[in-house]
């Protein structure tokens, strides 16, 4: 699926990479009960997974040619 927005392997691994710290940070630094920290830290890291792609694929795609 992500090859057709146009992510290549380092991006996809990249968009790995930005979740799970996402995830970590915000799990660590949110307030809560343990388990409160980690639903929060999954949200988070889906959210800027999210984000990640969105703005992968749009720079990917209109990007100029000499990039």
């Amino acid at each position: 699926m992500l090859d057709r927005l146009g992510l290549d392997r380092r991006d996809r691994r990249n968009v790995l990479v930005v979740m799970a710290v996402v995830a970590a940070v915000t799990a660590v630094v949110s307030a809560g009960t343990i388990s409160v920290r980690l639903v929060v830290g999954v949200i988070a890291g889906l959210i800027s997974g999210v984000v990640f792609v969105v703005s992968t694929a749009l720079i990917n795609r209109y990007k100029p040619e000499h990039w």
